[in-house]
């Protein structure tokens, strides 16, 4: 996984490699995502080989916190096949994924840092939960997200 990032002037930093999780040199794996946040930070998402969600925070000066795994919904960490984050105007991230049970999951990470637990939005015809394959998630100015999920 490589970082770069582009100036208001349209000039580029310069690809840099990231670390990976629990002292790997890097990280390696089928998906990531990343978006930013009012206080110039950004976040990282990523699954692993293994299938575990990671998630790290780059400060606005450009320090990275490393990477740590999401916990689960009823796991210690969070095994998912897409993942997507956005970064929502009071400072806290939405993150959401298609678990390993093909459904769609949604967290938040509070601005503190602290991580609220894992709700599954509903499916469609009155199903308890949403079954997909692909996720993504946009926040918008008045603190509201939208979900977009594709289905097997």
């Amino acid at each position: 996984m490589y970082l770069d990032i582009r100036y208001p002037n349209g000039s580029w930093s310069g690809w840099t490699e990231l670390a990976g999780a629990n002292g790997a040199a890097t990280f390696q794996g089928p998906d990531l995502a990343l978006t930013g946040l009012p206080d110039g930070s950004s976040q990282i998402l990523a699954i692993d080989n293994n299938g575990y969600v990671y998630h790290e925070v780059r400060s606005a000066v450009g320090v990275l916190s490393g990477f740590q795994a999401i916990p689960g919904v009823t796991t210690t960490a969070m095994g998912a096949g897409s993942i997507g984050i956005a970064g929502m105007p009071n400072g806290s991230a939405q993150v959401v994924a298609v678990g390993t049970d093909g459904n769609v999951w949604q967290i938040t990470r509070n601005a503190s840092g602290s991580w609220t637990g894992w709700t599954a939005p509903a499916g469609i015809g009155g199903a308890a939960k949403f079954a997909a394959s692909q996720v993504g998630i946009a926040a918008l100015p008045d603190g509201t997200s939208q979900v977009l999920a594709t289905t097997h």
